[in-house]
């Protein structure tokens, strides 16, 4: 059978014109529409974004520097406990070298007081003695250079942990007002 030649298509022209030339005349809005999405959309949303970042940034800062100040209360205390009673953590090292020193030549000094005079184990002890002497002459000079010249060697585990501790927390000052200046150039835009 063949097809009925009478029967048209119902405006065949209008059609074909909406085909050809639909998307050319939506092509400028469709250009509009993703130039306002992607550019003036995130160029106006990246700075509240920016703003919230910031904020929230120096938010953490203030929370890390409570913590500093308070882990520095804590460590000033164990320093000024640990001084009263005399720990060795109060001490440096430095100072502990020479702590021992002292302790060795006092050890030797008795057993040069237990031995026999003129035998051959009061000799070695007085050597020994000799030995410890300058031993601690030497680390006494170290310490006072060490201290002089403001060395950790010359600072006790505790002194070190407060002087890291006031650090940090001159550290988190310098970050919370960079923070600051960066929250208040975001306002600026």
């Amino acid at each position: 059978m063949q097809p009925k030649a009478n029967i048209t298509q119902p405006f065949p022209h209008d059609r074909a014109a909406h085909m050809n030339t639909g998307f050319a005349d939506r092509l400028p809005l469709l250009a509009l529409a993703a130039a306002l999405l992607l550019g003036a959309g995130v160029a106006l949303a990246q700075p509240v974004t920016q703003m919230k970042e910031d904020n929230a940034q120096l938010k953490a800062d203030q929370s890390a520097l409570k913590a500093e100040k308070a882990q520095l209360k804590t460590d000033r205390k164990t320093l000024k406990a640990d001084t009263k009673e005399g720990k060795m953590a109060a001490e440096s090292k430095d100072a502990e070298k020479v702590y021992n020193d002292k302790r060795a030549m006092k050890g030797e000094k008795k057993d040069i007081a237990s031995d026999k005079s003129g035998s051959l184990q009061m000799k070695a002890d007085k050597d020994a003695l000799k030995r410890e002497t300058a031993r601690t002459e030497a680390d006494r000079k170290a310490l006072k250079a060490d201290t002089k010249e403001g060395k950790m060697a010359a600072e006790s585990p505790d002194a070190e942990r407060v002087y890291k501790d006031q650090q940090a927390i001159k550290a988190q000052e310098r970050q919370i007002a960079a923070d600051k200046a960066a929250l208040k150039a975001d306002a600026k835009k």
